[in-house]
């Protein structure tokens, strides 16, 4: 469950900030596939409220937001270590962001830039907060997609959180109250320990205690048969918490997320 949170509200029933944030090298592709089919593909219906259609958009700013960052290792340059796509309001249009990541890079590398990609999630939350100014609060969710543990260099590349290493990126995100998530195709003990950061003030122990790593469904590629690791409220699914009706354009799904 997510440090100090029930879980992002049942589908379809309050507007949402979604940001994906994922290891763009080919450490993580040979597993996309797999993590697509059970993790991230439910997740989106379950904000969309059901199944992405090309015809489904929430309107400009009044529905639920998707954005997507996509980080590297130190060898991608001279390109940039970040790439981010503006927000949308079509899960279809985030669907086909996810489809056409080039997964390169990254062999000879023991670690990626998470520090960079989380940096980027904030500022973009940052953004999704003055844009939202008029409807009111949102639920605000950062899913981070990695299978390699962070470098212990700062961002550099963000203006407004240079500096920041990955540890001060997560713990920013639980103060700020946002929902973290990690999946990957391995249980990396570095990864944990960034969950348990994402804690909010004085719930760090609770979530050590009651946060549960098990193997979920298989992230099939290269090395078929590995389990996923999953911590937050992808694991188990996000249960029901009080919420404003869904308008009556948007259908209420039920959370089809499989369980770690």
């Amino acid at each position: 469950m997510v440090p100090g949170s029930e879980g992002p509200a049942r589908a379809g029933s309050v507007v949402a900030d979604v940001v994906f944030v994922i290891e763009g090298t080919a450490n993580l592709g040979p597993y996309f596939e797999g993590l697509r089919k059970h993790y991230l593909l439910p997740a989106i219906e379950y904000f969309n409220g059901g199944p992405p259609a090309e015809t489904d958009f929430g309107g400009d700013y009044g529905g639920t937001q998707y954005s997507l960052v996509v980080f590297n290792t130190v060898d991608c340059a001279p390109e940039s270590y970040v790439q981010c796509h503006a927000p949308t309001s079509s899960a279809y249009e985030f669907v086909t962001w996810l489809d056409g990541i080039k997964f390169m890079g990254g062999g000879g590398e023991s670690c990626s830039l998470i520090a960079e990609g989380l940096s980027t999630a904030l500022q973009l939350f940052d953004d999704f907060k003055k844009m939202r100014e008029q409807i009111g609060q949102t639920h605000r969710v950062c899913l981070l997609i990695c299978n390699s543990p962070p470098y212990l260099l700062p961002a550099v590349e963000s203006t407004t959180y240079s500096g920041c290493t990955t540890e001060n990126l997560v713990q920013q995100i639980g103060e700020r109250g946002i929902h973290f998530s990690i999946v990957s195709p391995r249980k990396l003990p570095a990864l944990r320990l960034l969950f348990e950061k994402a804690a909010p003030p004085g719930l760090a122990g609770a979530a050590a205690a009651s946060d549960r790593c098990e193997p979920g469904p298989e992230a099939h590629g290269a090395g078929s048969g590995t389990r996923a690791a999953c911590w937050g409220w992808l694991s188990p699914r996000p249960p029901p918490v009080k919420a404003a009706s869904p308008p009556a354009s948007r259908r209420t799904l039920r959370c089809q997320v499989r369980c770690c």
